[in-house]
């Protein structure tokens, strides 16, 4: 929350620690967290995943039909990857 000026993510950082436990700090980080969760985009996501659910031993079929289930339910609008889309993000 590097913003200096009042916005409606400093109310809800504000709204978090006077309504839980947090302090305004860790309210400021969990916003924070939420926020570059929710600005994951598709082909960094897709890398990222690929590479956890490699490392958990999951053959690339697997993980490539999880993924393309996975995008449909992410809040950013990713269009429906065939199987080669997905490859080529993961491997160029």
């Amino acid at each position: 929350m590097s913003n200096t000026e009042p916005n409606d993510l400093e109310d809800l950082v504000d709204y978090l620690a006077r309504t839980t436990r947090l302090e305004r700090g860790q309210a400021e980080r969990l916003v924070d967290e939420v926020l570059s969760f929710l600005g994951e985009q598709p082909e960094p996501f897709v890398r990222r995943r690929h590479l956890e659910l490699q490392r958990q031993g999951l053959s690339n079929d697997a993980i490539f039909a999880r993924l393309a289930q996975e995008l449909s339910r992410r809040r950013f609008a990713a269009p429906a990857y065939t199987t080669r889309q997905l490859r080529r993000i993961v491997y160029g």
